[in-house]
């Protein structure tokens, strides 16, 4: 910790959420400090005469100035300290996220239904039914992040009724579920009651594992839905450079199950963190270069508000039951049951090709979770499927600052055109 030495931060207090986070923090903050000073001493002196620049960097590289070892320890230190300011700085924001959720129209255990077609923005309440389905191991928010910035709102504005299947925090009720259970016990009953709002097919749009999910019961039961739409949805996990790579680098699948075993038996659930670990293992340097981002910032700026909200976010984990984490884990991950043909819903094996509605499948060139190649498997799956790549990342294609025009309006559009 030598780049560390002298560094001094005077830190205000915190709001709860943000203490001790991003998580896990410790792995952040080593990680910043291996990363340049592991630079630094594989580094060359590019200032010798038998240095080669890559030719595309020859012209950039006329223009940095001193590249010598002590300027590269000072720029190093530069960066850290800028990266902990920038932390501090977040963790003091005054930004408080509060917006008003809609009405409520079925609840079951910790999950609720919650009807966009009635929040403030909706232009017509009796609209197509669009199902939405996030993801189980992050908090549906992330939909309806704040009143500047939200999918939901904006469908609704279109003329659409979006239904959030908001999961909730698993309580004792959950405890025990499998993504079966949570198929047959909270989605299907979340599409009977968006089918009974109508007397025509309802939409469904999935994000993240929650398109997967929704894939997944679609193979099933789709006579009532008449369009489906993924956004950032896995499928073939043995093409991800993402958590499954992670998971991979550090245990084999034996020592994975028992691992998660283990964590479930002594916490009840597995905890957020874990899945924190993972995600920061496949860029380990993010949060340093996110962080000195937000240190050059205006604090007061539209665009401060809107990093410390989805930093917020990203804090704001959930855990998730011991039997749903090994099937995600495991079962989809390591054995990638889902583009291999084992995966089972219901005693029935998952096959796409059943899907027959118009399907919209949104995948991110810049998508670090689910890659590309991860989330594109799912349309070779089904017969009436398109893709749209838009150049985002996998939060990106919800809250960027191009999401409304290259992912936001597309899916609108494509559930206006099909329902």
């Amino acid at each position: 910790m030598a780049l560390l030495k002298n560094h001094k931060i005077k830190m205000t207090e915190s709001p709860q959420h943000r203490m001790g986070h991003p998580s896990p923090l410790i792995f952040h903050l080593g990680a910043a400090v291996a990363g340049y000073q592991s630079a630094i001493a594989n580094a060359s002196n590019p200032d010798t005469a038998d240095f080669t620049w890559q030719p595309e960097l020859i012209e950039q590289a006329s223009s940095i100035g001193d590249l010598s070892a002590p300027a590269l320890h000072r720029a190093a230190i530069a960066r850290i300290r800028a990266m902990l300011s920038g932390l501090e700085k977040w963790q003091a924001h005054p930004y408080k996220r509060a917006v008003t959720d809609p009405p409520v129209i079925w609840s079951e255990g910790s999950s609720r239904l919650l009807d966009y077609g009635h929040c403030p923005e909706a232009t017509n309440p009796n609209g197509p039914p669009i199902l939405v389905v996030p993801s189980l191991i992050n908090r549906a928010y992330i939909l309806d992040l704040n009143e500047n910035c939200s999918l939901l709102r904006y469908l609704a504005a279109q003329g659409l009724r979006p239904l959030l299947l908001d999961w909730g925090i698993p309580s004792d009720t959950e405890r025990e579920f499998s993504l079966n259970t949570y198929t047959t016990q909270r989605l299907l009953p979340a599409l009977a009651v968006s089918n009974g709002l109508t007397n025509k097919p309802v939409g469904v749009l999935g994000y993240c594992m929650g398109g997967t999910l929704a894939a997944g019961v679609l193979s099933l039961r789709n006579t009532d839905v008449g369009a489906f739409a993924t956004i950032g949805s896995p499928w073939n996990f043995d093409a991800s450079k993402g958590v499954t790579a992670s998971l991979r680098s550090v245990a084999t699948k034996s020592q994975a199950t028992e691992m998660i075993e283990n964590i479930g038996h002594v916490f009840g659930m597995i905890p957020t963190e874990l899945f924190q670990q993972l995600f920061a293992l496949i860029n380990p340097m993010q949060a340093a270069v996110k962080f000195r981002k937000l240190d050059n910032m205006d604090l007061n700026s539209p665009a401060a508000n809107h990093f410390v909200a989805i930093e917020d976010w990203l804090a704001d984990g959930v855990p998730l039951a011991l039997p749903s984490a090994k099937d995600v884990l495991i079962d989809w991950n390591l054995n990638n049951a889902t583009a291999a043909g084992s995966w089972k819903l219901r005693e029935t094996p998952v096959d796409l090709s059943r899907l027959q509605q118009p399907t919209l499948h949104v995948c991110g060139l810049r998508d670090s979770i689910t890659q590309l190649d991860v989330a594109a498997a799912m349309a070779k799956e089904i017969p009436n499927a398109k893709l749209l790549t838009p150049d985002a990342g996998h939060v990106g294609m919800i809250v960027g600052s191009k999401a409304r025009e290259t992912v936001w309006k597309p899916v609108s559009d494509f559930f206006t055109g099909n329902l």
